[in-house]
């Protein structure tokens, strides 16, 4: 059984191809520009060092977002052209929810039985503007587990970073707060500055999603039971931006020129209608 995964929703495209629980082969590349222009190159190249055909595979995990919107376009795009027609089964993965866990299985193996932990996620959407999602240990039936506490948000850096004081100005908060994503990395230097000792940060190599953290997701099968990785099909495949794209703001905002112009129009239309009305009753009189 192969399993590929792949995701281009950030600078860093990854591609990741595993046998049952073995990793076979993984790349990542850092991106100046899109990753339309050599994708489909390293996942052929993937293949041709794994000595692996795309016949072979039978699982495809992909991001969906939120992240860049064109990264998230291209990831799910490329997937449906690959194995549309094929007998494949598509899981499509929250980017928040990757690095949630990534973090969480970075810290599992150092973590007491008794140790809380709060993980931010934090995916940089440019100009301190970023998408956000925090996760919390607890234990659960199956022992120790990560839940989602604060839902998938667009925010700025400074509210997250003036929740994490607050909460942490609570005496009765000792959980332990790791943040982790690349505007952790983009914006390490203010984020440091403002709460110091009050947040953990990851290694930086650590701090990017890495697709392996997929794979390991997918083979929890607790994790599929919660809905936390979801099984879709190709026609379901669809991006999760969290927001509208700019493309769509500029509509919305000429389909509401266009109202108004229009609204205008036929007030001025009644307008001068009244004032005919007004004339001829004159006229009469």
């Amino acid at each position: 059984m192969l399993t590929f995964a792949m995701t281009t929703t950030t600078k860093l495209a990854g591609l990741s191809l595993y046998e049952k629980d073995k990793l076979l082969g993984e790349i990542h590349v850092e991106m100046a520009k899109t990753h339309s222009t050599t994708i489909l190159e390293q996942i052929d190249s993937l293949l041709k060092w794994t000595g692996k055909k795309l016949d072979e595979i039978e699982n495809v995990l992909v991001s969906i977002g939120p992240g860049s919107f064109t990264g998230v376009r291209i990831a799910i795009s490329v997937v449906k052209g690959l194995f549309f027609g094929r007998n494949v089964n598509f899981y499509e993965v929250n980017e928040l929810d990757a690095l949630g866990f990534q973090g969480y299985y970075n810290l599992k193996v150092n973590l007491e039985n008794d140790e809380d932990v709060k993980i931010y996620s934090l995916i940089d959407s440019r100009k301190e503007k970023i998408y956000c999602a925090a996760y919390e240990t607890f234990n659960g039936k199956a022992g120790r587990k990560l839940e989602l506490v604060k839902n998938y948000e667009v925010t700025k850096l400074d509210n997250v970073i003036e929740e994490i004081i607050e909460n942490k100005q609570d005496k009765g908060n000792n959980k332990k707060i790791y943040l982790i994503g690349d505007a952790v990395f983009n914006y390490k230097a203010k984020i440091l500055d403002k709460l110091g000792y009050f947040v953990k940060i990851f290694e930086d190599k650590n701090l990017a999603i890495n697709t392996m953290t997929y794979v390991e997701m997918f083979l929890d099968e607790n994790l599929r039971d919660d809905n936390v990785i979801k099984k879709t099909d190709i026609f379901n495949l669809k991006p999760d931006y969290l927001e509208k794209s700019q493309a769509e703001r500029d509509k919305k905002q000429c389909w509401k020129i266009f109202l108004n112009l229009g609204k205008r129009k036929k007030a001025r239309k009644s307008k001068k209608a009244s004032l005919k009305i007004s004339w001829i009753k004159k006229f009469r009189k």
